[in-house]
This record gives C-alpha cells, sequence and structure tokens, in this order.
C-alpha cells in the first residue's frame, strides 16, 4: 500500500452505488473507444497503459470501509492492468463490427469490485490494414470527463516515449484536491446554498412518473440537434459583446424550455461544474473525479428581456462558484426535497478535440472517438464548443421518452435558442417552443373545428324548453319512490319562477340554495334558472360566517330551501331578505296567472360556485348558460346514448360542479335524472342505485373510483360509462375495474370549474387500451386551444 486517502462527496455517492445496487452490470462505468490507424506496438501500447496507472496514483485506489466503518480510497503499488487482446482481421466487414461490439459490450456489462483494483481495464482490438481500436473501461469513481483527455494525452505521450518512466513531468496527485476538499468551510457553503434555493416547495420533473419511480440509470438514446448556418458564431459573439458566457446562453434557454413544458416560472435543473479549484497548484493537469452536478434555479420574469434573464442567471451562478464543491444530496437536503430535478444541462469546455487527426510524437492517426455512458436523468442537454461551432447532443432515458419526442425537444430548444439570439430584446413570456406543425395540429388537427356549436347559442332556459316540447311526457326525474316528467318538471319549476319574480328577481340576480339533496333541488334550480337568475348552491354544514361570506359576495338577497332548513334558514343566514320553501308550490296556481318565462341571455350567469381556489380560500366561479348548454351537447353524450335516453345518478354535491353534468346532461338530451338519497353515498348506495335504477352514466370522483375499484368494481355492471376526474386516475385501478365490467368505458375528465366542469377527455373502452399513465386526452367539443403570449392555453 501507498497511500490511504479519503473520498469526495461524489466518490461517496458512487460507491454506495456500486457496492449496494443490485444490478448486473453498473451504469457508472463509461467506455472510451478509440479507432487507431498507422503501424502500432501492441506491446509498447500496453506497457504505456501500465506506466499510465504507476504515473497517476489514483487509478490503483481500491475502495472500502476503515474499521470505523468509514469509506476510504487505499493506493495500491502495483495491481496489474487487466489486458484483453483480439485480433479481428480475419472476419469479413459486416462480422468484425459486429465481434467488435459484442467485446465493447461485455467490456462494459463486467462489474468491478471496487475493493480490487485496478478500476480500469483496456482491450486492444485489431481490425487490419493498420487499423486498431483501443477499448477502455473504467468505473466512474476514478475519473471525470475532463480526465479522459489529460489521460489520453499523457498515455500516447508514455507510448511515444523510449523510457516511458522518466520523460514526463510529475503528476499533481488527486490527494492534493482531496485535502484541499477537506479543508473547505461546510457551514459557508451550507448557507449559501439555502439562500439560493429559498423558495423552492417542490422539483421540476420534465419527465412522466410512471418512468421514474425509483428508475435506475440507462444507457440513452440520443438526437443530435441541428443548428442553422451561422446560428453557433452569432451566438458567441453576441454572448461575449455583452459580457456573457456560451454557457449562461444555454443554461436561460433550457431554463426556458423547461419552463413551457411544466408550465413553471421558477424552474430547477441540474448542471454538472468542472470541480477544479483554480487554488490547487496542478489541478488542470491532474486526473481523477472532480465534477460535481449542482442545481440550477432559473426564476422566469415573463416580462423581463431575455438578455435581463440571462444576467440575472449569470449573476446567480457567479455567487455560488465558491461553493460547487458541496455534494448534492446536502443540497437537496437544505431544500427539504429529496430531489430537485431530473433534467440537466451540460457544457463540456474541457479541453479536448475529438477532431485531432494526429497523435504527437507518433506514427499513429486517431481516426475516431466513441463515449458511452449512462443517463442518470431522464433528460440532459450536452453542449460543447467546437472548431466550427457548437456541438449539441439530447440524451434521454427510453422509458421517459421516445425517439419522436426527444426530437421534438430538440427542435424546440434550437427555436428557443435562436430567439436569445435574434432578439434579446423581447419578453421572455413571448417567446414560442411550437413549431408550425406543431400550432396547427394543436389549435387545428386537435379541435373539433366542425364541431356543432348552435346548440350552445342559446340558454339553458330555452333548450330545456324545446325539449320539453319534444318529450313532454317522458321521465325527467327519477327517485325512490316517483318520478316526475318533462311537463310536471316545467310547471313547478315556472311557478317557482314566477314566486322569485315577484320578490323583484330578473336576469344576473343571485338566488342562494339552501337544500338537502332531493327531487327538489332540480326544481329549484331550473326555477331560479327561469326567473332569470343565477343560482348560489350554500352546503349547510358550511361554517356560518363562511355561508355569510357566500351571500356578501354574490350579493344574494332571496334564498330558496327545502322543508329541513326552512325554520334554521333565516337564522343561518341573516344577510338575506327573502326566503322561500320550493314546497310551497301552489299546483292549484293557474296556470294563466304565471308570468312569462324570462329567456336569459346565453352569456348570461346560470350558477355561481365556491371552489377553494389556489389558495385555499373560497373563490366564487361563474358559469354561463353557454358554458351548460355547450357541455350538455357535447358530442360525447351522444356516444354513450346509443339504444336508451342517457340515466345519470344526481349524487354529487350540488355546490360541486360534476352536479351540473348529472343534471343537464340527460336533461337538455331527452335522458333522465335520478337522484340519490341525502348524505354521502357509500359503495353500497351507489351499487344499489346503479342496479336498480338502471343508471347508464356514472360520474365519479378519482377517490371514490378507486375505492369502488378496491371494494366492489363488479357494481358498475350495466353502467355504460363512468367517468372519473378531480385527480389522478391510475392505470391499476381503471384495468381492474374493466376486467369486471367488459361493457363499460371510462372516460378521465380534466378541466377546473371555470370552463364548466371539464375541458379534456379520454377515453378507454377495454384493458388493452389503458396506458401506463392514464392522460388527460384532448379537448371536448366546443373547448378551443390558443396560444397567448407564446404560450399555449
Amino acid at each position: 500500500l501507498e497511500d490511504v486517502l479519503p473520498l469526495s462527496p461524489l466518490q461517496e455517492g458512487l460507491l454506495f452505488h456500486a457496492v449496494y445496487d443490485g444490478g448486473e452490470s453498473d451504469v457508472y462505468t463509461p467506455q472510451l473507444c478509440l479507432d487507431l490507424e498507422g503501424p502500432l506496438d501492441a506491446d509498447a501500447l500496453r506497457a504505456a497503459c501500465t506506466a499510465l496507472l504507476a504515473r497517476h496514483a489514483n487509478l490503483r485506489a481500491a475502495f472500502v470501509h476503515d474499521i470505523t466503518d468509514a469509506p476510504v480510497q487505499v493506493i495500491t503499488r502495483d495491481p496489474g492492468l487487466p489486458w484483453l487482446t483480439a485480433d479481428l482481421s480475419a472476419l469479413p466487414d459486416t462480422a468484425q463490427a459486429a465481434e467488435s461490439d459484442r467485446i465493447a459490450d461485455a467490456e462494459l456489462a463486467e462489474r468491478f469490485d471496487p475493493a480490487r483494483p485496478p478500476l480500469l481495464r483496456a482491450a486492444l482490438l485489431g481490425l487490419g490494414d493498420k487499423r486498431h481500436r483501443l477499448v477502455l473501461t473504467h468505473h466512474h469513481i476514478l475519473l471525470d470527463g475532463w480526465s479522459v483527455p489529460v489521460l489520453a494525452r499523457d498515455l500516447f505521450a508514455l507510448y511515444a516515449a523510449e523510457s516511458p518512466t522518466a520523460t514526463l513531468p510529475r503528476a499533481a496527485p488527486y490527494g492534493d484536491y482531496l485535502r484541499w476538499l477537506a479543508a473547505q468551510d461546510r457551514d459557508d457553503a451550507h448557507a449559501a446554498w439555502a439562500r439560493a434555493l429559498d423558495g423552492v416547495d417542490e422539483p421540476t420533473l420534465v419527465a412522466p412518473a410512471a418512468s421514474d419511480r425509483m428508475a435506475p440509470a440507462v444507457r440513452p438514446g440520443r438526437v443530435h440537434p441541428e443548428l442553422p448556418p451561422g446560428l453557433a458564431t452569432r451566438l458567441v459573439t453576441w454572448a461575449r459583446s455583452r459580457g456573457l458566457t456560451v454557457n449562461t446562453v444555454l443554461q436561460g434557454a433550457w431554463a426556458l424550455l423547461l419552463s413551457r413544458l411544466t408550465g413553471r416560472d421558477d424552474v430547477v435543473f441540474g448542471t454538472t461544474v468542472s470541480g477544479r479549484p483554480p487554488e490547487v497548484p496542478g489541478i488542470e493537469t491532474m486526473a481523477g473525479l472532480f465534477i460535481n452536478t449542482l442545481p440550477v434555479r432559473a426564476r422566469l420574469d415573463q416580462d423581463r428581456t431575455l438578455e435581463e434573464l440571462l444576467r440575472g442567471l449569470q449573476d446567480e451562478q457567479a455567487g455560488l462558484i465558491a461553493h460547487q464543491y458541496l455534494g448534492l444530496s446536502d443540497i437537496q437536503s437544505l431544500a427539504g426535497l429529496p430531489r430537485l430535478f431530473d433534467s440537466a444541462m451540460v457544457y463540456e469546455n474541457y479541453p479536448v478535440d475529438e477532431k485531432a487527426t494526429a497523435l504527437t510524437g507518433t506514427s499513429l492517426t486517431l481516426t475516431r472517438v466513441e463515449t458511452r455512458e449512462a443517463a442518470h436523468y431522464r433528460l440532459m442537454l450536452i453542449a460543447a464548443p467546437r472548431e466550427q461551432g457548437l456541438s449539441l447532443r439530447i440524451e434521454y432515458a427510453p422509458a421517459a421518452f421516445g425517439d419522436e419526442e426527444a426530437r421534438v425537444l430538440a427542435d424546440r430548444f434550437v427555436r428557443v435558442l435562436r430567439a436569445f439570439v435574434d432578439d434579446p430584446h423581447r419578453p421572455a413570456g413571448t417567446v414560442d417552443v411550437l413549431s408550425p406543425e406543431e400550432r396547427h395540429r394543436i389549435l387545428a388537427d386537435w379541435n373539433d373545428a366542425d364541431a356543432d356549436t348552435t346548440k350552445a347559442a342559446t340558454s339553458v332556459v330555452e333548450a330545456f324548453a324545446a325539449q320539453v316540447a319534444r318529450t313532454p311526457e317522458a321521465v325527467a326525474v327519477r327517485w325512490d319512490g316517483g318520478v316526475r316528467t318533462y311537463r310536471e318538471l316545467d310547471e313547478r319549476a315556472a311557478r317557482l319562477a314566477a314566486r322569485l319574480m315577484s320578490l323583484g328577481t330578473g336576469p344576473e340576480d343571485r338566488v342562494a340554495l339552501l337544500m338537502e339533496r332531493s327531487p327538489e333541488v332540480v326544481t329549484a334550480i331550473l326555477g331560479v334558472l327561469k326567473a332569470g337568475a343565477a343560482y348560489v348552491p350554500l352546503a349547510p354544514d358550511l361554517p356560518r360566517t363562511r355561508l355569510d361570506e357566500m351571500l356578501r359576495q354574490t350579493g344574494a338577497s332571496v334564498v330558496v330551501t327545502d322543508e329541513t332548513h326552512r325554520g334554521t334558514a333565516p337564522g343561518l343566514l341573516p344577510r338575506a331578505a327573502h326566503f322561500l320553501a320550493v314546497t310551497d308550490d301552489d299546483p292549484r296556481q293557474d296556470p294563466a296567472v304565471v308570468p312569462p318565462v324570462v329567456r336569459p341571455h346565453p352569456d348570461n350567469a346560470a350558477y355561481v360556485m365556491f371552489t377553494s381556489g389556489s389558495t385555499g380560500e373560497p373563490k366564487g366561479v361563474t358559469a354561463t348558460h353557454r358554458g351548460v348548454v355547450g357541455l350538455a351537447a357535447d358530442r360525447h353524450w351522444t356516444r354513450t346514448a346509443t339504444d336508451r335516453p342517457i340515466r345519470t345518478l344526481l349524487h354529487s354535491p350540488y355546490g360541486f360542479d360534476p352536479s351540473t353534468c348529472e343534471l343537464w346532461t340527460p336533461l337538455l338530451n331527452g335522458g333522465e335524472v335520478v337522484v340519490a338519497p341525502p348524505g354521502e353515498p357509500d359503495v353500497a348506495a351507489i351499487a344499489r342505485a346503479v342496479r336498480e335504477h338502471e343508471v347508464t352514466l356514472l360520474l365519479l370522483t378519482a377517490g371514490l373510483f378507486r375505492v369502488v375499484a378496491e371494494e366492489d368494481p363488479g357494481c358498475l355492471v350495466g353502467v355504460r360509462e363512468v367517468m372519473v376526474g378531480g385527480d389522478v386516475v391510475t392505470a391499476a385501478t381503471v384495468r381492474r375495474v374493466l376486467e369486471h365490467c367488459p361493457d363499460t368505458v371510462i372516460t378521465d375528465a380534466y378541466g377546473p370549474t371555470e370552463i364548466t366542469v371539464y375541458a379534456t377527455a379520454h377515453t378507454m373502452a377495454d384493458r388493452r387500451s389503458v396506458p401506463s399513465a392514464v392522460p388527460i386526452g384532448r379537448a371536448r367539443d366546443g373547448m378551443r386551444a390558443y396560444v397567448l403570449d407564446g404560450r399555449l392555453r
């Protein structure tokens, strides 16, 4: 043994992975393949490789735990370099290429034992006609990317020298860097990184969640974005003229792309820094593991110019340079998150020229260089300066992205990069990442331009009146123990409207409803709309202060109640001026004395529902008649009602927007509303209602859907469609229900209350059609995507 040294933070992480990862191969094993042309002395090259180990002590390191169980690296004197030779020159070209790849793959797949040095091996393949391929495979715990050209330069200098052990200047030992690292003020670094990440409350993730369940690193897919002619030169020239680095421009463009992909204006991604402190003498010629992956936080004020965005980003990164030695796990702990990002951007500006054709001092020519390593993040951009411009490469985990998706992302990055150079004074929010083809696909192909929107150009009152005229004696409302026809419902609602109008209620007024779920809720809602007003549902179990605030915000002075609440409503709602009990309806009233029904404008308010909003504070959301009629006119429902009218179960609270769909989808399409009993229905109650009333369309929250799938998925047999929303719908839950209900389709619906229940939908008709991650689908009829300030809305 020569020495015992501590580990850097990154080495500690790699040692843990190497010891405890149970995979067949270690993805932290990079490989360098050099194609050489010219007369080659194999014995001299092997001797040079052995001399390389003698020159750089850390190449002879074994990684173990000492008696205190602390990780250390032990430098051995002469571990012996594993060396493989193979003559493939007699093989035909195709077979030769296949065998060469097989040997390289085998070298790459064989795991290193960190306790058995050296963690480096070489293979020399003879390809014939003075052609050879040198394959160098090592564990990443020894070397980083900057060190590879350092070693390559030393290797061929040793090969060219007659006495390889005596011709090169002494190499600065890696231990000098480790001693510098141990002397740093970690408390100061902790404080700096805590300030930099203050306010970051969630990670920035671009890959589908299903692709990243503690997914291991894998060999990546790759695409190579092509820059338009002259763009790289313009980028470098402009950046230098403004005192910006090329790295900063690339980071800014990457940050803006991530912002568009995630819909966030505060994004975090990784970057790999060289980690070579200038304070350490000879650091630029050391070989070892210095790099560190660190977070880059970019706060994108969409009103600031692109140049201002870059300047702020560069200033923030400059302030952290002195603290780049801190390990990523420590930094993530400071942020209070298990991880901060799943994408990275790397600018490889270390001194290497892959286009070099001559190896100084030798008769060899380097004709090809290939590096092989794993993708440790779901998405990576690797950029490097070149004599003729800028090299770009997108690497991606195949489990997260397909080839075409990666190419689209690459094109988008180039589009953003061009915007930075073409007009750096434009606001960041105006940069569009979409290609003309993507824009057309979203705005035209994905939007049903032929959708019949004429039905939406009317009010709920007029649409319902038309349905009454078509099917006056058909059942409109059904409940345990009774039914009500369209004509009966229309007449009862008209009488309530007359009573409301006698109190001065009219268009754009708000009328509150304080009722338990019952058939009279349907009458009350329709009666308010016939009076021209909008209804405001109130939940009786809400605190009195919240109910009072809802009345204050809406200006509702009239309250419609049922028999249960008619006695308590005045005390609960002192702000209201009038109270009407819908059960006081007098069917003997002469229809001739009922005032004409008001016909609201399609853009008049139909209801105001209060959601928790993004802050948890109650927020009133207004929906128009046009929105409700458009929802009911969606051709999706005509597919649901094939051989019999739609029959929904009204079980959602009428202050929760799914009730809009449960109510008006059948009533404006000649179907039936089945009113569930009061209270919160459980799985047994839903199963009974579905069975006894032959419900064909059922709306469930994602949470209730999961419970149904777990407790009694077969209870949905007979339901033609189950629409699920409100949260993430898992593929396993959908498959379980479809397994028990093969004739049922499941639709994942998505959308906020502001756009009348839902905007997009994805339907799954059998278990084979269920993707691994259930998407939100495409726009429903009447929904349109558009682009505002360069951002898809």
